[in-house]
């Protein structure tokens, strides 16, 4: 076994000899003390040899009426082979991959996120200072982090934050300006209000004075917890209302669902592939067991945008895939549940749903359409600002 081991990385062939007797050829080699490493008789007139490269040189020097032809190559021969017929596509390779590493090392564009021009020109020069521009060469992430230091300490009025990220060829700079906070002495007041139309099912009033019950129909913009106290002199004092208000809310919903259910779950079975990316073509490098179904998630390891070539790392997930089939009424009741867990995504107030109502209800050969009604117990109160300028004035018109 390991005399095989070797072979592999010896110059080795394979060769035909054909004549009129090959035994008689073979009589003359061994005579010669010519080391074969293998013999395969194929026919009395025809047999195959494998032995050195160095070895078939001296028996070719011979002359005789034997008819001798290289079959196969291994070893050094054989990768010299491909090398030599791969030549111009192993150089392109090469080529494209040094170019590829050396443009993607370069900057090609410097973006500055923030909405003060004044900050971006105070940035920007300060970037420029330290090298930070286009069709330089990237900065490792140490530099970096000084070059931040630096300019932080240099804009200390200025700058609460500077944050510069590299992506590709190119710089994303965050930044923070320093902003001095303003004391705010002003008091404010607020009621609580309903937002929307509803009947009142729960009120939860910690400060304020409820002027609302339960079962009461309110409408939007109707105040329920009043953020004005009445004192036993009939004087009003304002106050900042807080508390929670419930209602029933209704909702029209229109949902669709499919009579065919198809659904993809992951096996656990992951894999990693590296691919090589040339113009619109991919290949894909020592993926010798692929996935059936499966879903990916990329990296780029190596772009440029001046060149058609790109590695990238894939997570390649296995999936599961599951088709169903449901009656009318299994679509039905999947429907109602897509349109609740929907309306409740779509609003964190909704507390719980009460009701559904089937208003319409369309079929065709694939799928079920439905126009629900949905009553709903929901969060209806809100704050609303007033001033004791206001109030006061309310009371003199009074």
């Amino acid at each position: 076994m390991r005399n095989n081991f070797l072979n592999r990385f010896q110059s080795i062939i394979k060769i035909k000899v054909t004549g009129r007797n090959t035994n008689n050829y073979l009589k003359r080699l061994i005579k010669k003390q010519i080391p074969l490493i293998k013999v395969i008789p194929i026919s009395y007139k025809e047999i195959h040899i494998i032995l050195k490269y160095e070895d078939y040189l001296k028996i070719i020097k011979d002359k005789t009426t034997y008819e001798i032809s290289i079959i196969e190559k291994y070893g050094k021969l054989k990768i010299k082979d491909i090398i030599r017929r791969n030549i111009f596509l192993i150089i392109f390779l090469i080529l494209g991959i040094f170019l590829l590493y050396f443009f993607s090392n370069i900057i090609f564009n410097v973006s500055i996120i923030h909405s003060s021009n004044k900050i971006v020109k105070l940035v920007k020069d300060e970037l420029d200072n330290y090298g930070l521009k286009k069709y330089t060469f990237k900065k490792n992430y140490q530099e970096l982090e000084d070059i931040e230091a630096k300019i932080l300490e240099n804009n200390k009025e200025n700058l609460e934050w500077i944050e510069i990220e590299t992506v590709g060829t190119k710089y994303i700079v965050r930044v923070q300006e320093r902003l001095i906070n303003k004391e705010n002495n002003d008091v404010s007041y607020q009621h609580i209000v309903s937002t929307k139309n509803a009947i009142i099912t729960e009120i939860d009033a910690i400060q304020g004075e409820k002027i609302k019950e339960i079962n009461n129909y309110v409408s939007k913009g109707d105040v329920i917890i009043s953020g004005t106290i009445t004192l036993p002199d009939n004087t009003v004092k304002p106050t900042s209302a807080k508390g929670q208000v419930f209602g029933e809310v209704w909702y029209t919903v229109t949902v669709e669902y499919p009579f065919i259910y198809r659904e993809e779950t992951a096996t656990g079975k992951v894999k990693t592939v590296y691919s090589l990316n040339f113009l619109n073509h991919k290949f894909s490098l020592f993926n010798f067991k692929k996935f059936t179904t499966y879903k990916t998630k990329s990296k780029i390891l190596l772009k440029n945008n001046w060149l058609p070539i790109s590695l990238t790392k894939e997570k390649q997930y296995e999936l599961n895939v599951i088709d169903e089939f449901y009656t009318e009424e299994e679509a039905i009741a999947k429907a109602i549940s897509k349109a609740e867990e929907k309306l409740k995504g779509q609003n964190d107030k909704i507390k719980e749903i009460k009701k559904v109502t089937i208003l319409e209800k369309n079929t065709d050969a694939s799928k079920i359409k439905l126009k629900l009604f949905i009553s709903v117990i929901e969060n209806i109160g809100k704050e609303e600002k007033f001033s004791e300028e206001n109030l006061n004035n309310n009371q003199t018109e009074n």
